[in-house]
């Protein structure tokens, strides 16, 4: 499974929230969430964030080529 997952991150181009991936890989949304924190926390990927500050502050937030997913919590392979 975390083949498919690194696959389907080099894949994009843009980040991927856990609803895409959900759909793309046929796994439930709850499972494949742990699955993801691990990955960020072996450094495979970056989180990003729109509730974070900096997005929340950022003025070119409703152009942002980064935040393609509208405010979700999304993540990107870590090269």
């Amino acid at each position: 499974m975390l083949k498919e997952i690194m696959a389907e991150f080099r894949a994009a181009r843009a980040p991927l929230c856990v609803d895409e991936l959900s759909k793309a890989l046929a796994i439930e949304a709850s499972a494949l969430e742990g699955i993801l924190e691990t990955l960020v926390r072996r450094g495979r990927l970056n989180v990003i964030d729109p509730a974070n500050y900096t997005c929340v502050t950022c003025p070119a937030k409703g152009g942002c080529v980064i935040l393609t997913n509208g405010l979700q919590k999304s993540y990107v392979f870590r090269e």
